[in-house]
């Protein structure tokens, strides 16, 4: 059972998200605000709606004659390697770099659950790869993933710590990092019982 324009729209609705329809396609495009940028989408049916693709518009770009291509691909063979959804294209032909999720549909049917966990896959993927990317096209270096603890505090508002105080506190004693804690005393010992 393929999937329909109608039923596409459907699915961004339930996700509460702002769209507009392509006039001369079954797509929809839609912008999105991530830790690292904001990003142009576009969902689109192909094949009578037998497959479907998450796709971005204007990303990132490296030209053919950029002197750091060569360490531009090999970031985004690794992250195609390390990601299971999220896939990158470079188009030689103009530079433009793509990352996009496909989805054969077939037969089968798209639930709203699947075409959610896809979006909840694609966003952040595309918006923690970009910091990745623009690293190598400036420096010629690959930067990383990001530090785990860098988004957290990111996404949280970039205090001093992200986390609530008891959590922190036992995370900081797990660390050794907290204030020290008194011995615990020792067990009063058990009457009658000589050895063990």
């Amino acid at each position: 059972m393929a999937l329909t324009l109608d039923q596409l729209q459907e699915f961004m609705k339930k996700e509460g998200l702002n769209y507009f329809v392509a006039p001369d396609r079954p797509a929809v495009r839609f912008g999105v605000g991530g830790l690292f940028g904001r990003f142009d989408l576009v969902v689109h049916l192909q094949d009578d709606g037998r497959f479907l693709q998450f796709r971005t518009l204007h990303y990132a770009e490296c030209a053919t004659d950029h002197p750091n291509l060569a360490v531009v691909l090999r970031v985004l063979a690794a992250i195609n390697y390390e990601k299971r959804l999220l896939k990158f294209g470079w188009d030689p032909g103009d530079g433009e770099i793509v990352g996009y999720a496909d989805l054969w549909v077939m037969d089968g049917q798209v639930t709203q659950e699947q075409f959610r966990r896809m979006l909840q896959n694609f966003v952040p993927g595309i918006d923690t790869s970009i910091t990745r990317i623009d690293g190598a096209l400036k420096t010629g270096a690959d930067p990383g993933e990001p530090n785990p603890e860098a988004l957290l505090k990111r996404m949280t508002g970039g205090g001093a710590s992200p986390l609530p105080g008891k959590l922190r506190e036992l995370l900081e004693k797990l660390q050794g990092k907290g204030p020290p804690t008194a011995p615990s005393p020792a067990p009063a010992p058990t009457p009658g019982i000589k050895e063990i």
